[in-house]
Order: structure tokens, then C-alpha cells, then sequence
């Protein structure tokens, strides 16, 4: 199988030792900072490298989450962590910043690199550009089908790249791609790409169109992934390693998801589909990587745990109760200690099982004093016996994994050398061991071979186990005492255990070269400061053309041009997107035009794109671009700009991306971590842009509100009309919901940013470019907007701005906000 990893979480040390012992080929966890579960326990730098030995002793890796973004204030302890993790031993680092990839490249290249999912590398070209980046694994985005993922794998070999494919196997889905989720950050000020998510997704929402209720429910909740069921489809897709997914989740889930997985792909009988139904899951999904539709990776009728349907009730005599079993796939045999779960209405009420009356393959009768009704749904959601087999993972051991061969050397003087050699990831580990004791004449019985191997095989609490034990010149009439064999077989174990983790730790050369970059990282990061002073100009984000008409009176930088959701098919969009773009350039000749390109794109549309601006530069329309990945400078020669998506956090992240021609910065920065971005940046040619005014993007999701509670499916027939998505509790939190070509849904904040108030303070940060965002509104209220915000360019009082706020309130569709500006985001000291 080219799968040849099962990937387990841990949340704490304890749990990491049943992730072990339950059968784990590789286990990720975090320190206490910069993972993105922020609210797990986590680990101490000391319960890491304690972790790190442990799983070494057992054949197991460790990757350490340090997939946060990062901002400018935090780069210097980031670096001073990552260095230590590289001492410690860690397997590999898990990373989503994009300044800290060329970070790592730059001053520890030794250290192994996974691209974390909220990376989002959803094209080719960003997967080439990870290989550049010294990124050795790729975990892909949930959104990747089984064939995707095949023509990445088969495009590596015929390029003859080295690069791993990793890709989640269980549990719970993000219902945004890749997790690049703002709706917590802008609304509860706890930031996903934090680890703070306050999970918004698994609220209930109503959903409405013209004003009808179309829909009501958990509408963003999704099932949990399983698959199972597809774990040879997934290995001969070219996938290296299946993550299991609960960092937050407890030791039994952990032990039961990491035994059920180990089995299945192992091929060993036994009741592991049943065991993975009654740890907790939203009931289960194939998920988009076995090409399940967005209605059937959604769970909108509940968000959470129900367990193992069994059946109905159908009989109630005093405290007798009959249930009809109806699931005939997962058989269930109930036992006294399980939990059982009653659904009525929406509702769950659970009991632990006292008497079981009768059971057989029809029906099960039981005796509960729990008021009940016929017709309640029945659900096993805990099994005694399943929790008491987890019991033999808890405690620490060391599996004998590691074959080892052994050859005595004997001389004249019946001394003994042992020559002691096995192998660890294909490199041959060897040594000579002089023993202490010492073999003498034999006086009466001579030890025999079959002595000697008898009591070197004993090798159980180490990782190794005796493959061959050879004897060279071995004379006849030896004797040594038992203990001195007992003797010999610890030393040469304690030193074979002793190199086995020195082989996954630096050597003292690299460490030290190591050191010295950082140190002069360090020095040169304190001391730099960019002295450069930039006039800052305005852009727009517009949607439509009568927003073109709208900004061409105005002296603005650029426009970016987003049609992405005035269409409802492929073959509209790219019969039409050509003509507009010709009339955008005609109706704007002076400003900068920029085609914005899908979210998440393929590399197919990629592709087509590049075709689509050659065949306008030929007929004499200059345009640029705007994408949200890497890699796609491979692919234009025209100028290329980076979307919000990328994530832009901090200096190196721009360093890192600086063949595009300008960059957003993450809406999600306060102004002083802004300001410290353009203080430490030192690439000249690249435009730093923010976008000062808008309702924000908070997801782009493939889910396109197909299979509500009723089953029936949403959808729009009109070009670029929305639909509005609102709380069910917070009745004032409403999200317009428009959907693009590829029928993605692209989900809008309830409230507008709106930092007209600030702009006196923004414009010394020394941006080269302030963008207003005015997609999905028209041309009147386009020619407000950058009316108010080109006057603030000028020299105006901060009195002006005030009253500018005050006029913008009268005429916005929803409330403003000053995001997450002034004071960063919650729970964080920015």
C-alpha cells in the first residue's frame, strides 16, 4: 500500500500514549502556543520531548502543530520554538504561515516541513511552489476528490518530485474550505486561524430568500467524515498518510478511532465500524474526498453526538419497553453498563442500562423507568465493553518492533567484540560493543549457542527484538554465567536504544549552524527598520460594471474586478467573462483592471485563465490578475495579485510572496500589527494593501444549501442574487449568502467594516494602497463610498471623519464596524 501511515492526534501526554499503543504510525499534538486548538491542554516543551522519545522507542513520529499565523511581535519566540522543537527531535512541523515556511527554509532547513491544511494549496502550481519551499508533505484540503488528489500524485511521479500526500480520514469537517473561517474572528472576536474558533457553524440558522423561510436548522453543521469503507481507493490515490482527526477529543475517542483504523487497514475482523459509531460523530459522511455531494456532507439536522441507531420503540407496558431493531447493517448486542440514547422530536434523553429482558436478532426488550413513547428512536451511544477493552492502551510500554542482528566476534584469549546492527528509516544504525563480561574455560558443561540466544532474546521493554545471532570462531568450551549474558544483552540494548534516538536528532554541527543563522536573524531583525515613506492610494473591490462607470472618475490605483457570482454555471461565466473584461478596460482606460479569480481555483481554471488573458493582450487589453495561492506566477506573465485568503500576517510572509505584484493583509490584524509589518518589511516592490471599508467574506464553502431539513434544495435561478442566512438565537447576526460558478457559497459578514474614523491614523502605516469594497451594491452607493474615503486622503480633521461615519450609517445596507483594527482579536495580547 502506498499508505503507510495512520496519523492519530493528542491533546495532552496521556492521550498521546494511548494514540501510541493503540496502533499510531505518527502522532501530532502542539505546544502551548501556536497550535491551532488553543483551548486543548497541550504540551510543555518538556512533555513534548518526553512524547518525542516515547514514540520513538515505538517506531512512532511526532509532528507538532505550529499552524497558526503569526504575527511580526511574535516572529523572534516562533523561531526560538521551532529551533528547539528541531533539537528535541520532532519528526516534522505542521505550518500554515507563510513567513514562517521561509523562515524555516532560511535558517533551519533541516527541520521537515508539512503544509497544513489551511494553507489551502488546492492547485498544482501551489504544490510545486511548496516543493520550492522545502515542504515535504502536503496535507491536502478537504475539498479534494479521491480523482484530484490521483492526477496530483500521478503529476509528481511523471515530474519526479518527492513529495508526500497526507489527507484527513475521520472526523469533523470545517464546514468553510480548508478552514479559512472568519465568521468567529469578525463576531466573537476569536480568531479560527488563532485555534480560538467559537465553532458559529454548529449554531442554528434560519435561511431566507425574498423574504420566505426556505430552511431552518444546524444549516452549517456537517457530518463527520469516515472512510473506512475506501481505504484502498484512498492508498492507491497516492495518499501517504490518513490523518484522524480530535485534538480536542478524549482518550476513549482517541483509543477507539486509532485501534478501529489500525485494524481495518491491517485487514483484522472484528467489530470496528460499530465501535467507531458509538465514540462521539454527527453521524458519519463519505465526505467530499469520496465525491459525496455538499447535502450529503451536511448535517443540518443536528450538531450533535447521537450514537449507533438500534431502532424504534414500539411497545410500552408499565416499565417494560420493546424496541424493534431496524438497523440490520451494524448489529448490536446491548450488555448491562451501556448507554442507550431516546430521540423524540429533535429531543435526546439517555439511560445507562440496568435490565435487559429479552434480546434477540428482532427485537430488544428492556425495563427503564424513563418516561418514554412509542415511535422514540433508540441509540447505543456508549459500550461498557468497548470502554473497558481501551483500559490495555493506558499504560506506558515499549512494543518490540525494531529487528536487530548480533555477531560474536570471539579471539584466542575468549575475549568477545559484539558487532550489534539494525536499521531505522532505511539507514543502517551498527556499533561494537567490547563486553564487560567475560567468558571463561568451561570446567564441567560448556555453554551452548542455544544458551546464549535463549537469553538474549529476552528483549521485551525495548524496541527491539533478535533477528539473527551469529557466532564467529566460537570455541567449544565456553562458560559464562546467565547474568553475565544478562549483562551483555542490557548493554548492547541500552546503546542500540541510545542511538536510535540520536538518529532522530540534529547532529552538533547542524545545531550549531543552525544557531548561528538565528542568532543573525535576531541581530538583523532588531536592528532593521523601513525608513521608506509611500503616498498611500485608493481601490476598489466591484462586482458589476456599472460600478466600473461609477469609479472612473475617481484617481484610483486599481479595480478589482470580481464576477465570480454573477453567473450559475461554468459555461456562462467563461462565455462572458472575456467581453467584460474588454468593457471594463474601455469604460476605465486609465485605472488598472484586475481579473479576480475564483477562490480555492484548480489548476485547470488557472490554466484557462492564462489562455483567456494572451488572447486579450493579443487583441490589445492589457490585464492582471488576483488569486488566493501560490505558485500562480509559474503560470501569468501578467502582473499577479494576492487575494485576503493568502493570509498575510507578517513581513516574511510578504518576503515569501513577493513575485506577486501587491497583497491584502489579513482584515483579521489590528493597526499595530499593520504598522509592524511595514515597519519590518524590506521588499520595495510589492504593494502592502488593506481594505478599509466592506462586508467582508467570513466563508467560501462548497456547500450550496441542497438538502435542507426537508429535503428539498435551495437554489437561485437568478444571476447575483443572495440569499441571507440568520441566527436563530442572535436574530440580529445576518449573512447575505451569494454563490459563484462553481456553485461555491460565499458567505458575507452581517456587519460593514468601516474605518473612515481611523483614516488619519491608517494613513501612516505606510500602505501603498487602501481598498473599499463595494461588491453587492450598486452604482450610487459605489460613488458615495469613494467619494468619502478619496476625500480622506486629503488633509482632514479627525472631526470631518466623524461626520463622514455619521453620513455613511444613513445610507449602509447594515451596520459598520471597526473590526478587529483597534484592538486585534479577543483572548490575545495584539
Amino acid at each position: 500500500m502506498v499508505l503507510s501511515e495512520l496519523l492519530a492526534p493528542a491533546g495532552s501526554y496521556d492521550i498521546l500514549v494511548i494514540a501510541v499503543n493503540a496502533g499510531a504510525n505518527a502522532v501530532y499534538l502542539a505546544g502551548q502556543n501556536y497550535g491551532a486548538r488553543a483551548f486543548a491542554k497541550n504540551f510543555t516543551i518538556e512533555e513534548i520531548e518526553k512524547a518525542v522519545n516515547y514514540a520513538h522507542l515505538n517506531d512512532v513520529k511526532i509532528h507538532v502543530t505550529v499552524n497558526t499565523l503569526i504575527n511580526n511581535f511574535e516572529i523572534i519566540d516562533v523561531i526560538s520554538y521551532l529551533f528547539k522543537l528541531y533539537q528535541i527531535g520532532v519528526d516534522a512541523v505542521i505550518v500554515q504561515d507563510f513567513g514562517i515556511i521561509q523562515l524555516l527554509k532560511k535558517l533551519i532547513p533541516d527541520l521537515e516541513v508539512h503544509a497544513s491544511t489551511q494553507m489551502a494549496l488546492s492547485n498544482y502550481s501551489a504544490i510545486k511552489w511548496a516543493y520550492d519551499n522545502n515542504i515535504k508533505r502536503i496535507v491536502l484540503p478537504r475539498e479534494k476528490s479521491i480523482e484530484e488528489i490521483k492526477q496530483i500524485h500521478d503529476q509528481l511521479e511523471k515530474d519526479n518530485l518527492k513529495m508526500d500526500l497526507e489527507a484527513f480520514g475521520h472526523g469533523a469537517l470545517c464546514y468553510c474550505v480548508s478552514g479559512n473561517c472568519y465568521m468567529s474572528s469578525y463576531n466573537s472576536g476569536r480568531s479560527g486561524n488563532r485555534g480560538a474558533c467559537a465553532q458559529p457553524c454548529r449554531r442554528e440558522y434560519r435561511l431566507k430568500y425574498r423574504g420566505y423561510n426556505v430552511g431552518n436548522g444546524f444549516l452549517l453543521s456537517t457530518h463527520d467524515l469516515a472512510t473506512y469503507n475506501n481505504i484502498k481507493a484512498i492508498s492507491d490515490a497516492g495518499v501517504t498518510s490518513l490523518k484522524l482527526e480530535g485534538r480536542m477529543k478524549s482518550g476513549d475517542y482517541i483509543g477507539t478511532i486509532v485501534n478501529s483504523y489500525r485494524n481495518i487497514i491491517d485487514g483484522n475482523p472484528g467489530d470496528w465500524e460499530k465501535d467507531l459509531h458509538l465514540v462521539f460523530n454527527r453521524r458519519f459522511t463519505n465526505g467530499y474526498i469520496m465525491n459525496d455531494k455538499p447535502g450529503e456532507v451536511m448535517g443540518r439536522g443536528s450538531s450533535g453526538h447521537e450514537g449507533l441507531y438500534i431502532g424504534d420503540i414500539v411497545n410500552i407496558e408499565d416499565t417494560k419497553v420493546t424496541i424493534e431493531i431496524k438497523n440490520k447493517e451494524i448489529p448490536v448486542i446491548l450488555e448491562k453498563g451501556d448507554g442507550i440514547a431516546f430521540k423524540y422530536n429533535g429531543k435526546i434523553k439517555g439511560i445507562y442500562l440496568e435490565n435487559i429482558i429479552k434480546q434477540d436478532e428482532n427485537e430488544i426488550v428492556i425495563d427503564t423507568t424513563r418516561r418514554v413513547k412509542v415511535g422514540t428512536e433508540v441509540f447505543i451511544s456508549y459500550s461498557a465493553k468497548t470502554h473497558e477493552s481501551l483500559k490495555q492502551f493506558k499504560n506506558e510500554t515499549i512494543k518490540s518492533k525494531i529487528p536487530i542482528n548480533v555477531t560474536f566476534n570471539f579471539q584466542k584469549d575468549l575475549t568477545a567484540s559484539v558487532k550489534v546492527e539494525y536499521y531505522l528509516d532505511d539507514e543502517l544504525i551498527n556499533f561494537r560493543h567490547k563486553a564487560i563480561a567475560r567468558f571463561e574455560k568451561a570446567k564441567n558443561r560448556p555453554i551452548t549457542k542455544e544458551s546464549i540466544e535463549k537469553q538474549l532474546e529476552k528483549t521485551g521493554g525495548t524496541p527491539f527484538y533478535m533477528e539473527k545471532i551469529k557466532f564467529n570462531d566460537m570455541p567449544d568450551n565456553l562458560f559464562i554465567p546467565i547474568s553475565g549474558l544478562n549483562k551483555i544483552r542490557r548493554e548492547i540494548l541500552d546503546k542500540a536504544q541510545e542511538l536510535l534516538l540520536n538518529h532522530y536528532t540534529p547532529t552538533k554541527k547542524s545545531v550549531k549552524a543552525a544557531r548561528k543563522r538565528i542568532e543573525e536573524f535576531k541581530k538583523n531583525y532588531e536592528t532593521y527598520e523601513n525608513k521608506t515613506n509611500k503616498k498611500t492610494r485608493l481601490s476598489l473591490f466591484a462586482n458589476d460594471l456599472s460600478q466600473v462607470r461609477a469609479a472612473n472618475g475617481f484617481d484610483l490605483k486599481r479595480i478589482y474586478l470580481d464576477v465570480n457570482c454573477s453567473y450559475n454555471s461554468k459555461d456562462d461565466y467563461y462565455n462572458n467573462i472575456k467581453d467584460i473584461l474588454k468593457e471594463a478596460i474601455q469604460i476605465a482606460p486609465e485605472i488598472e483592471i484586475v481579473w479576480v479569480l475564483s477562490s480555492f481555483i484548480n489548476e485547470f481554471e488557472l490554466i484557462k485563465a492564462n489562455e483567456i488573458i494572451k488572447e486579450l493582450e493579443s487583441e490589445g487589453y492589457l490585464i492582471s490578475v488576483m488569486v488566493d495561492s501560490p505558485g500562480a506566477e509559474k503560470i501569468f506573465s501578467c502582473p499577479i495579485y494576492g487575494n485576503h485568503n493568502l493570509n498575510v500576517w507578517n513581513s516574511y510572509a510578504v518576503e515569501n510572496l513577493s513575485k506577486y505584484k501587491g497583497l491584502i493583509l489579513s482584515s483579521e490584524l489590528s493597526g499595530r500589527e499593520i504598522k509592524e509589518i511595514t515597519r519590518k518589511n524590506y521588499i520595495k516592490n510589492i504593494d502592502l494593501e488593506m481594505i478599509v471599508h466592506g462586508n467582508l467574506e467570513v466563508i467560501v464553502s462548497r456547500d450550496d444549501f441542497t438538502n435542507l431539513n426537508d429535503g428539498r434544495d435551495f437554489i437561485i435561478s437568478n444571476d447575483a442574487e443572495y440569499a441571507t442566512l440568520e441566527d436563530k438565537k442572535r436574530k440580529k447576526f445576518k449573512y447575505k449568502i451569494f454563490f459563484d460558478y462553481n456553485r461555491q457559497s460565499h458567505i458575507l459578514n452581517k456587519d460593514c467594516l468601516c474605518l473612515i474614523e481611523e483614516m488619519n491614523d491608517i494613513k501612516n502605516l505606510n500602505l501603498d494602497n487602501l481598498i473599499v469594497d463595494c461588491r453587492y451594491s450598486n452604482e450610487k452607493y459605489t460613488k458615495q463610498i469613494l467619494s468619502i474615503y478619496n476625500e480622506s486622503l486629503s488633509e482632514i480633521s479627525d472631526e470631518k471623519l466623524e461626520e463622514y461615519k455619521f453620513k455613511i450609517m444613513d445610507f449602509s445596507q447594515s451596520y459598520i464596524n471597526k473590526g478587529n483594527y483597534i484592538e486585534g482579536r479577543l483572548h490575545e495580547d495584539t
